[in-house]
Order: structure tokens, then C-alpha cells, then sequence
């Protein structure tokens, strides 16, 4: 069987965000969040309208949110997912199984948390995904995976290193912009965790659906890495750490696949 395309593999990933977005419990009120998280503070009113990174260092936020995700993985009950599935047929069939809604829904959900706590704005427009904020998810989700290119995917993205990928979008085809072989390439390693043989390696040994609740030690051993993957490239962004990519260049590519021919031409003779 052929390997799937970059482009199979990106579709794979948009529709399955595209139905997971559809189940309520998916979403995080980022200012019940942020209220929630910072209501000691007496800054909470330049928290919720400026973000937490405004008044906060890197530093602090990194390890408030390391108890955030220890907290979230350990304790997070996913029947809340799994209550909202009945209603939505359409949606487990769009996203491969209620294993896969329940695994993908909340690493979602632990995405938003995380940006949320490092100044990132609403992810949800009411219910809806703009085009803008799939590509967010798709990078959060592929730091989260630890996919090469996620962290530059995350820069572009975000709202704290000063993009507007909103404006960008609507003033562009997002299929023009300089940096959408970025998002089609993170997509497809998303896309590769999404695919029959992933999720069930992936979600069947390590979150296993037992009478429609995930264990919470095993949402722990598997979430909580993630989330710290992506709780560091949120530091780094904060902190102008940004990851470039070194790129092969056409040309010499194509001069290095011409003298590995050679050379298996010669060996042959």
C-alpha cells in the first residue's frame, strides 16, 4: 500500500481539527481561564486585556504551567468528552472513532490552556474555527507531537511575537503566503498521528477508552510530555528564542542525488 501524499495526510489532519472543534467541550474560555488562574493577582484587569506574559516573566509562567499541565493530565475527567459524542455521530465518523475525538479533543483543549497561560488570544470565534486559528492548532498540536518546523509554524503564528496571521489571511490566500509549505509540512506529521496504524499504537495502548472514561495516570504518562513540548516552544517564542530550519538547497540536492547515481552506477559495473 502507497504511502499517503503530504497533501492526503494535510486534509487528514484539517478535517479531523475541523470535527473535534465541533464538540462544546472542546473549547476554553480564555478569560474564565485566565480569571480562574490569576484571581490572587492584583494585576488581573492587565492579565485578561494584555495577557499574563505582560506582566509576568518567562520564567514564572513556564513553571505556573507546569502545574497546570500536571494538573490537567492527572486529574482532567475526559466524560465530558465522551457525553458529548452520542449527540454527534457525524462528528466521530469525520474524526476516525470516539477514540480519536477523545484523544485529539483534549490535546486541543490542554493546547488552549497553555497558549492562554503565555498571552495568546481566543482560539474560538464563538463556535467557530477560522482558517486563521486551524493553523494555530496545527501548530500547537505539531510542538506538541515534536514535529521539526513546529516551533517556527508557532512564531508565525503568534500573537505575542507580533504577527497578525488574521490580516494575513484575509489580505492573502493563506495558499501565497511565504510560510504555508510550513503549515502543509507540520500538518502532514499531525496528519501521520491521526492515520489508522498512529491511533492505535499511539491512542489504544497508551489512552485506552474504558467504559467511555480515559485513566487519568495514563492520560498523565501521555499528555503531560506533550504539553510541556509545547509550554517550551511558547517560552521560547515569548523569549525571541525562535528555531530556524536549515533547508537543503535545490540545487544541491539535485547535484548530490545525481553523484549518489553515479557512484551506485559505477559500483554495479
Amino acid at each position: 500500500m502507497a504511502e499517503p501524499t503530504q497533501d492526503k495526510l494535510y486534509t487528514t489532519t484539517l478535517q479531523t481539527i475541523g470535527a473535534v472543534a465541533k464538540l462544546p467541550v472542546v473549547h476554553v474560555d480564555r478569560e474564565a481561564f485566565l480569571r480562574k488562574h490569576f484571581a490572587d493577582s492584583p494585576h488581573l484587569e492587565v492579565v485578561l486585556t494584555e495577557g499574563p506574559q505582560a506582566v509576568y516573566t518567562v520564567e514564572s509562567l513556564r513553571k505556573k504551567c507546569d502545574a497546570l499541565i500536571k494538573n490537567s493530565a492527572a486529574k482532567t475527567s475526559m466524560v465530558s468528552f465522551a457525553s458529548g459524542l452520542p449527540g454527534n455521530p457525524a462528528v466521530m465518523i469525520a474524526a476516525g472513532g470516539a477514540d480519536l475525538v477523545q484523544y485529539f479533543g483534549f490535546a486541543i483543549n490542554l493546547a488552549q490552556q497553555i497558549a492562554y497561560m503565555f498571552g495568546e488570544e481566543d482560539l474560538f470565534d464563538g463556535n467557530e474555527l477560522s482558517e486563521a486559528a486551524q493553523i494555530r492548532v496545527i501548530a500547537y498540536l505539531g510542538a506538541m507531537f515534536g514535529a521539526a518546523g513546529a516551533s517556527a509554524l508557532v512564531a508565525n503564528t503568534s500573537k505575542v511575537a507580533g504577527a497578525n496571521i488574521g490580516k494575513k489571511v484575509a489580505a492573502q490566500a493563506l495558499t501565497k503566503t511565504t510560510w504555508y509549505p510550513l503549515v502543509k509540512k507540520v500538518g502532514a506529521v499531525v496528519g501521520q498521528k491521526i492515520t489508522k496504524k498512529t491511533v492505535e499504537k499511539t491512542i489504544t495502548k497508551a489512552v485506552p477508552v474504558v467504559g467511555g472514561v480515559v485513566s487519568g495516570g495514563l492520560t498523565y504518562a501521555t499528555f503531560r510530555p506533550m504539553g510541556r513540548r509545547l509550554a517550551d516552544t511558547l517560552a521560547r517564542n515569548l523569549n525571541e528564542e525562535y528555531e530556524s530550519e536549515l533547508e537543503i538547497n535545490p540545487d544541491f540536492a539535485a547535484r548530490s542525488k545525481k553523484h549518489e547515481v553515479e557512484v551506485v552506477s559505477t559500483v554495479e559495473r
